[in-house]
């Protein structure tokens, strides 16, 4: 027998998709902090949507925007007041602030969405939101030169109704992957992983490439350091504040950076004790790990693509 359950969630998911595509019909959409990285990302991509109206604020007040059919407001409050949906896209330490502010100016009904890398702050403040406003806790999993969402992540940490709000965020990033995290501390201990210790590591390589000869570097460099380069030069291209905001203000951060420097010293002492035995056992003893957990040939196989793509479409430099 079929899962009948299962089948009416599916319709309802369908039915609720449905609906808020009829919403966004001639509705008008607000980004708070237009001007920043993601907010002009947020700007650019709603506005290819019929029908849709952009009110755009930020603190910046030589803001402009040379967008069709949009509108530069000079207060949060004038922005969101007759807003149908509302995206806050301001520096994590404003998110709360900002959220209350919004909730008391929005009109019954409408969605106020927030797309904060660190999560703790942001989902108790939402669940204070007025019940006559929908929120969406996100957390877009791409940065602002994404040119195209298909396939990419979006995170979602369920505030109230996880069936409507994962519906609300398929329809309205229809290409997306929406992954679904249970809890906000699921959230920001995964992330203090995914772009805490990634984005700490890198920079300290990049703090040392700084002070090398780069130009020999790239003579010499094989598909390793191609890579682990490119991807370290990238982080550089984040805004200041956002990387400060991803190491200091996520508890969890911290926790994973040390973890991370006690295995780093572990290593460094076995190798400046000159004992290959237990250098080796440990290397093995990853490796073996790693290989229960996924497929390191094929790996070894994509990075090569990945560097093929890099040398043919760009070079090296």
């Amino acid at each position: 027998m079929p899962d009948r359950r299962g089948i009416g969630e599916g319709f309802g998911s369908i039915i609720i998709c449905f609906m808020m595509k009829e919403y966004l019909m001639t509705k008008e959409i607000s980004v708070i902090g237009a001007a920043g990285k993601m907010g002009s990302w947020f700007t650019k991509y709603f506005s290819k949507r019929n029908d849709v109206r952009l009110v755009l604020y930020d603190i910046n007040p030589s803001f402009h925007c040379e967008i069709e059919n949009s509108e530069i407001c000079h207060t949060i409050d004038e922005c969101v007041k007759n807003a149908d949906i509302v995206f806050l896209c301001v520096p994590i330490k404003d998110i709360p602030s900002t959220l209350h502010q919004c909730d008391s100016r929005m009109k019954p009904g409408a969605i106020l969405a927030e797309i904060s890398s660190v999560k703790y702050q942001s989902f108790k403040t939402l669940k204070k939101i007025s019940p006559e406003i929908r929120t969406l806790c996100l957390h877009p999993m791409f940065g602002p030169g994404a040119d195209d969402i298909k396939n990419m992540n979006i995170l979602l940490i369920p505030v109230r109704d996880e069936k409507e709000e994962t519906s609300l965020a398929k329809c309205l990033f229809e290409d997306a992957l929406i992954t679904v995290l249970p809890s906000p501390k699921m959230h920001d201990d995964l992330i203090a992983i995914v772009l805490g210790l990634t984005h700490f590591v890198n920079i300290i390589f990049g703090s040392f490439l700084s002070k090398e000869n780069f130009d020999l570097l790239k003579k010499v460099s094989g598909t390793t350091f191609k890579l682990q380069s490119l991807l370290c030069r990238s982080i550089f291209t984040d805004a200041p504040d956002l990387v400060v905001s991803l190491l200091s203000e996520n508890p969890s951060t911290r926790r994973y950076i040390q973890n991370y420097i006690n295995n780093a010293n572990k290593l460094a002492k076995l190798i400046f004790d000159g004992d290959e035995m237990k250098l080796k056992a440990h290397f093995l003893k990853t490796k073996s790990i790693l290989e229960h957990q996924q497929n390191l040939e094929l790996s070894y196989q994509r990075m090569y693509r990945v560097v093929k793509e890099i040398n043919k479409d760009i070079g090296f430099d």
